[in-house]
């Protein structure tokens, strides 16, 4: 795990770019049918591709025993996007702690700035995260301790 994290260290401060287009009902706001008829990005369908965003600049990092998972993430969703336009995630690994990578990011569309976020990804044994879901799909509490994790 040391050689890992060793890796992902290298990224810091690196800056990575995606950049995705609101092309479909799945990213559109729909929480009642008013604002369906809004046809912009939905906050949740945002901080989604910012999560997809954060795991691929680490996939390549990782090798086939480990996995990222979210630990905590943060959103200002600043702007509306409407239907149709392209966003752009600009973000930077900012801290290597343990086994925890900390991001730090913003995203724009075509005309403005429409958020600015942080994300946690925990690195962790696919493994120990497969026993882990094991216990608690038998009822076991699995976050006695996680230190294995």
């Amino acid at each position: 795990m040391n050689i890992l994290l060793e890796r992902i260290s290298l990224l810091k401060d690196k800056e990575f770019n995606y950049s995705f287009k609101v092309k479909d009902d799945s990213f559109l706001w729909q929480e009642d049918e008013e604002v369906k008829n809004f046809h912009v990005l939905s906050t949740t369908a945002l901080i989604g591709e910012i999560h997809k965003c954060c795991f691929y600049t680490l996939k390549d990092v990782l090798d086939d025993e480990h996995v990222s998972v979210v630990s905590h993430s943060s959103i200002d969703h600043l702007s509306p996007t409407p239907y149709s336009f392209k966003v752009f995630i600009k973000l930077k690994i900012t801290e290597v702690v343990a086994n925890k990578v900390f991001f730090k990011g913003e995203a724009f569309d075509e005309l403005n700035k429409i958020a600015e976020f942080e994300v946690t990804r925990n690195i962790v044994s696919k493994k120990m995260l497969r026993k882990y879901i094991n216990q608690q799909l038998k009822g076991l509490n699995v976050f006695e301790n996680t230190k294995d994790l």
